[in-house]
Parts: C-alpha cells; structure tokens; sequence
C-alpha cells in the first residue's frame, strides 16, 4: 500500500480550450489510466491540491475509481479556506462536491499567506509515495513540486499534457 500525489497545471496553462476539447479529454483519460494502474498495484491513497485543472481532474478521476475500488482514499490538501473565493460559481460548485467526497481534508492556513500554495505543494510530496505530475518543463509552481519531490527521493510519474 502506498501514497500517491498530484501536481500540475491549471486550465490557462494548458494548449486546449475547455474540458471537451479532444486533447483535454485525452489528458484526462490518461490521468485516470496512470490512477487505475497504481491502484491494481498497489495504491491506497490519493492527495489533491484542489486546485482547478489537473488536481480537479484527477481528483475526479480518484472517486469515479473508488466505485469499483471503495478501499481507496482521497484526501483533500488545501492551502487556506479561501483558495476557490476569486473562482467562478461553476467551479466553486465542483469543488465543495469534490471535497465532500474527500475522506479527509488538511487545512496548510486558516487563512491566504503568500507562500500558502507553496506550502500545501511541499506538503503534498511529503505526504506521497509518488507524484503524478503532468508536466512538460514549463517554469513555475508544477516545475519546482517535480524538482522538490526528486530532491526528496520521490518516484515522480510525469505524464505530458499533450
């Protein structure tokens, strides 16, 4: 049994336009088959960041997993309370569904800092066995989450967003 995290981008990061363009529902597939594959072997815990994009999608892809496998967990690492406040109604929807499926939630701040977002990224590799880090070595947050979790010893799955 072992402990998986995820890391990428958000949706404006990304080459595609909205969830049902075909590239998107390609990346979301292949996040769900790398989940399916971890779990048969071996996998028993999921983190999220919550955030939109990649950790939204794989969080999705978890508990759609979870109705055929209901040993698995999903826990939710947010930075602060506040993290979905500036999104749109439709996301922050999604979001307080997904974190009522959560089977855990860990809160980094009772409130936004500056270094919140970077706290929770830390906490996810230090909670995880493996990263799944859907990544293409574009600089920035899901860049140096990679980096940190190599630096820590961690197995670091990438699947490229394209």
């Amino acid at each position: 049994m072992y402990r998986i995290s995820f890391t990428g981008y958000r949706p404006e990061k990304l080459p595609f336009f909205g969830e049902d363009d075909p590239m998107c529902v390609d990346l979301t597939e292949r996040i769900s088959n790398q989940i399916g594959r971890l779990i048969a072997d071996g996998a028993n815990e999921f983190y999220t960041g919550m955030a939109l994009g990649v950790d939204t999608w794989a969080a999705e892809a978890v508990l759609e997993h979870r109705k055929s496998h209901p040993e698995i967990k999903l826990i939710a690492v947010i930075p602060c309370p506040e993290q979905p406040s500036k999104w749109n109604s439709a996301d922050r929807k999604r979001y307080r569904t997904i974190l009522e499926k959560c089977d855990r939630t860990l809160t980094i701040s009772p409130f936004y800092t500056r270094d919140c977002m970077h706290k929770r990224n830390r906490a996810l590799v230090e909670l995880c066995d493996v990263l799944i880090a859907v990544y293409d070595g574009k600089k920035g947050g899901t860049q140096y989450t990679v980096d940190f979790a190599k630096s820590r010893g961690k197995r670091v799955l990438v699947i490229p967003p394209m």
